[in-house]
């Protein structure tokens, strides 16, 4: 049974959104959407509200219900891609995959797989992310990204187990802003896309601000950065 407060501080969560950045001339828009809820004024990440519906699936079915509402209705009206997050934990709990199949505007919202790792799930121990869930997701017409490379379950070895049915790769720079210089972090990034780069992935950079490092990455990169975009509400 879930209680008032937490049916509540579900129906009030937000979304806002950021805009990724494409420097080939594309026309497409691209968006993430970003969960938020208020607190004292502030549009922040729920982080406590978001642990307890990734670990209660009830809580998770009422939370999946909600933003198939919203985004079956704001995306209708949209001309823009919208990229959402999803844990793996999620992939786990069928309404996530029943409101992937129904979901109206698949060719407007990407899947970005974050890098937590689930508390529960029922793959084979050794398979730490689920292959056969993520290709039914692809074959349902989603492209996939891998959220946060290199930290948790996206890690190299999933990129390779996962190869056929991830599309994006995403870099985020919060981990190591604080220490490593501008030309360490340069190096690191440009190594990891060296790396990757026999894949032929997309490549995504989020977390860069500063002007000189925004520069020098090659302009077939993506950016994601408060640097070009403040991220805004959506709903």
């Amino acid at each position: 049974m879930i209680n008032n407060n937490k049916r509540e501080s579900i129906n009030n969560l937000y979304f806002f959104r950021q805009k990724i950045c494409d420097f080939t001339n594309s026309q497409q828009e691209e968006y993430e959407l970003l969960l938020r809820q208020e607190v004292s004024g502030r549009y922040v990440f729920p982080e406590q509200l978001f642990d307890e519906i990734m670990t209660d699936q009830e809580l998770h079915k009422l939370y999946i219900e909600k933003i198939g509402k919203i985004l079956n209705e704001l995306l209708k009206e949209e001309t823009a891609v919208y990229s959402l997050n999803i844990d793996y934990q999620e992939l786990y709990y069928a309404e996530t995959i029943a409101f992937l199949e129904r979901f109206n505007c698949k060719e407007k919202l990407k899947i970005e797989l974050t890098e937590r790792i689930p508390v529960y799930r029922n793959n084979k121990y050794s398979e730490l992310a689920p292959k056969e869930l993520i290709k039914s997701i692809n074959q349902m017409g989603y492209d996939i990204a891998l959220d946060d490379f290199l930290l948790g379950v996206n890690s190299f070895g999933s990129l390779i187990h996962l190869n056929p049915y991830i599309s994006r790769i995403k870099l985020s720079t919060l981990e190591f802003k604080s220490i490593l210089e501008l030309e360490q972090l340069s190096n690191y990034l440009l190594a990891i896309e060296a790396i990757i780069k026999p894949f032929d992935k997309e490549i995504v950079i989020e977390g860069v601000e500063e002007e000189g490092l925004l520069k020098t990455f090659p302009k077939e990169w993506k950016q994601q950065s408060y640097y070009y975009s403040v991220p805004h509400q959506f709903y």
